[in-house]
């Protein structure tokens, strides 16, 4: 089952054709609260709206249901909408699930994003997709192939230390090596094949692939 869920951070370009990509092979379609709005200003109508309901204007929530769309209210404080978000279309069961319009703007709501990435992606395939690029956990080994992989960037972000990294396909490989957060850093690498090969031995790593 996938679940494709869009938040509130606006996006546009290659993200946008990626979304409606991404709508015609889901199983289910949430709008995590504002991310509702963006769905409609694309023409879409989510099934579910989750969230805590502060990003919503009342009109805009009844236009919605009237629509077609559901509300599943997750008012709980102590987790954020994207994570309850997360959490719900898993207990539905969600086995593949694609996040567009989550990162972006402030910092502090990436750094949970991530997290949120990292808590749910160690379980299942996991993606979250953003105006510059896609990002995902490696969970062991990562793969990705296609013609259109050649040129692109590929970054890869550490949290915390990650140990036993080896990549293939890329400009400037890692051979059972590590990264570190103020150590050392693995952003804008290059793609040089058309297949790429990622495994780590221990430690959270996520990669950034651009779209460009």
């Amino acid at each position: 089952m996938h679940a494709v869920l869009c938040a509130n951070a606006p996006f546009s370009g290659e993200a946008e054709g990626l979304l409606r990509d991404a709508v015609e092979s889901a199983s289910i379609l949430v709008g995590v609260d504002g991310g509702a709005r963006t769905l409609q200003r694309y023409g879409l109508i989510p099934q579910i709206i989750t969230g805590d309901g502060d990003s919503l204007r009342d009109d805009e929530r009844a236009a919605l249901v009237r629509a077609g769309a559901k509300l599943v209210p997750t008012p709980d404080q102590d987790y954020t909408d994207l994570d309850k978000a997360l959490s719900w279309v898993r207990e539905q069961g969600a086995t593949q699930i694609t996040v567009f319009g989550a990162t972006g703007g402030r910092l502090d709501h990436s750094y949970s994003v991530f997290s949120a990435l990292i808590k749910h992606g160690r379980s299942l395939p996991l993606q979250l997709v953003d105006e510059t690029a896609m990002y995902e956990l490696v969970v062991g080994e990562w793969q990705r192939s296609g013609r259109d992989l050649v040129g692109r960037l590929l970054s890869l972000l550490a949290f915390g230390r990650v140990e036993g990294i080896t990549t293939k396909g890329l400009r400037w490989p890692l051979a059972n090596d590590w990264l570190a957060p103020g150590l050392r850093d693995g952003t804008l690498n290059e793609v040089t094949d058309e297949s790429i090969e990622i495994s780590v031995g221990s430690g959270d790593l996520i990669t950034m692939l651009h779209h460009i």
